[in-house]
């Protein structure tokens, strides 16, 4: 992994709201780890049960999408990871504060924007890299012959 190999290339925007998609997690994580029993009350209104297992699983998950999506690693499969977190997300935050758009009152419009921010990131480096680890090419598009 270079400088010059386009991963931090700042003048894409698609590099960009990878980054945006990655760095984002650290925070998000961070308040999860310093306010775990809140995590914790959280999780269990949400209905996920044992709460602590699954707080610290998202921390987990959290932090692999933020060192992938960060430095470009396995994009195409953590940005597909990335949504399903938010939509997992999205789902606790109606279960308990009932369904509402606006961020800023309890809704899930942060989440959905991150989550098809994930999908676009994941999709566009599936498109520069087409298959499941360049076997069989996905969307419509032939796979690169493996060089002998």
């Amino acid at each position: 992994m270079s400088a010059s190999d386009g991963r931090f290339d700042v003048t894409n925007p698609m590099v960009v709201i990878r980054l945006v998609c990655g760095l984002f997690y650290f925070p998000h994580s961070i308040s999860k780890i310093i306010g775990f029993a809140g995590s914790v009350g959280f999780f269990t209104r949400a209905g996920f049960y044992p709460p602590e297992f699954f707080v610290v699983l998202s921390i987990v998950m959290e932090l692999i999408c933020a060192v992938g999506l960060t430095f470009g690693v396995f994009t195409k499969y953590l940005g597909v990871v990335s949504a399903g977190l938010m939509v997992v997300a999205a789902y606790a935050m109606v279960v308990t504060r009932g369904p509402g758009w606006f961020w800023a009152q309890g809704g899930i419009e942060y989440l959905v924007f991150w989550g098809v921010a994930s999908l676009a990131v994941a999709l566009d480096a599936w498109n520069k890299n087409p298959g499941f680890f360049g076997l069989f090419a996905w969307p419509l598009k032939k796979a690169k012959p493996v060089a002998a």
